[in-house]
């Protein structure tokens, strides 16, 4: 047990998940496209989905106070609705397709993510309540498939061209609904073992501290530089992605 907890996989693990708990606690989103990749270099890439739904947990818990405050229900509600229908479907899809092929593919939607988000003024008339069930569908596909739904709804959220503040709460609110149905969904296709929960619960503690940075960090330096910070974080990310998955 003392030697597992001293390997390099362990101490790997805590650093990668604290560093993608900053991320997760200044954007409210982005965890998983930093934690996925290198987690699946260590444990394989279904149990690395696995293990990042289940630490999101307890960070999703302590971000809610704040969003329950300052989340809209009319915007987020469409994409509530999709995540239950569609993140189902992408668990299932999980079990059948190449998960080296998808990271591949979420990379590139990942790209492009962040030239819809940069083009927001341009494009912030295009998202209906229609629009965000059809994102919402998306997110929950790719959430259940690789854990990866940030992005997708997030695009939509920052479209709106709200304050920080709320959309921070909005994507809270999304982010901590789909972990809820992923664990649901995981739990049904028996994609969560034992392993992995002790996994999680050595990692949460590393998660927790890193998500209270990120907020930290928010709360100082969001007005400003919020939009930007979030298209270099989705940037890194899906290059990171990318890079892991072609070359490692």
């Amino acid at each position: 047990m003392v030697e597992q907890l001293l390997s390099p996989s362990f101490i790997t693990m805590i650093i990668i998940v604290y560093f993608a708990g900053i991320i997760r606690g200044y954007s409210g989103f982005g965890s998983a496209l930093f934690a996925i990749p290198a987690l699946a270099i260590i444990f394989g890439p279904v149990q690395a989905v696995a293990i990042e739904i289940l630490i999101e947990i307890p960070v999703s818990i302590g971000l809610l106070p704040m969003a329950l405050k300052s989340a809209k229900k009319k915007t987020i509600l469409p994409m509530l609705i999709a995540f239950i229908l569609f993140v189902p479907f992408g668990t299932f899809l999980l079990v059948l397709i190449n998960p080296n092929i998808l990271k591949i593919i979420i990379s590139l939607f990942v790209l492009l993510a962040v030239l819809v988000i940069s083009q927001q003024s341009k494009i912030t008339s295009l998202f209906s309540a229609k629009a965000n069930f059809i994102l919402g569908a998306i997110s929950g596909v790719t959430q259940g498939l690789a854990g990866m739904a940030g992005p997708f709804f997030a695009v939509a959220i920052l479209a709106r061209g709200e304050s920080s503040l709320i959309t921070r709460a909005n994507i809270t609110m999304l982010s901590a609904t789909i972990i809820c149905i992923s664990v649901i969904s995981f739990l049904i296709f028996g994609l969560i073992n034992y392993q992995t929960i002790f996994y999680a619960l050595l990692a949460s503690p590393a998660i927790l501290l890193g998500a209270w940075t990120g907020s930290v960090l928010f709360h100082k330096y969001s007005y400003k530089n919020f939009k930007a910070i979030v298209l270099y974080l989705l940037t890194f990310s899906a290059l990171f992605t990318l890079f892991e998955t072609i070359y490692m």
